[in-house]
């Protein structure tokens, strides 16, 4: 079954900065951005699998206000919590909020590797090292591990 996911700012702004923002659509049929994703990213990435998408849940008020998320990662959230579809996120805080949601979760780096996966890049380690260089995130420890699978 093709798989569609909702997609984060940081994996978007990542991905432009090295070049390979077009592997989201090798890896999914369908990614959707929330507004406020676009609004934060500063432009609408013009790939053909990208849908955006206005988000309007009660569940925003709750990750933004409550528990202090950005309005992004809290669309995201929502989006993936109602669809029942996978949510592309790398901010901790939001990751643990989603897990605890039972949200299907993956990140930049889990992009990465399922494209390596499918055949669509030779090396998911290689290009976290470019991500890496690019200003992405990423500890010494994850690196290792990327390095020794």
């Amino acid at each position: 079954m093709p798989e569609e996911c909702v997609v984060d700012t940081s994996c978007l702004i990542v991905l432009n900065r090295v070049g390979l923002l077009s592997l989201l659509c090798e890896v999914y049929e369908k990614v959707y951005l929330a507004k406020s994703v676009v609004n934060e990213f500063g432009e609408k990435p013009f790939l053909r699998c990208v849908e955006i998408v206005e988000v309007s849940s009660p569940l925003i008020g709750i990750l933004t206000e409550e528990l202090n998320l950005g309005l992004g990662e809290a669309e995201t959230i929502a989006y993936a919590y109602e669809r029942g579809i996978r949510a592309v996120i790398d901010d901790a805080k939001a990751r643990k909020i989603a897990e605890k949601l039972l949200i299907k979760l993956t990140g930049t780096l889990g992009v990465l590797i399922k494209a390596e996966r499918e055949g669509v890049i030779e090396s998911f380690y290689q290009v976290a090292l470019e991500l890496r260089k690019a200003g992405f995130r990423v500890s010494e420890a994850i690196i290792e591990r990327l390095r020794n699978k």
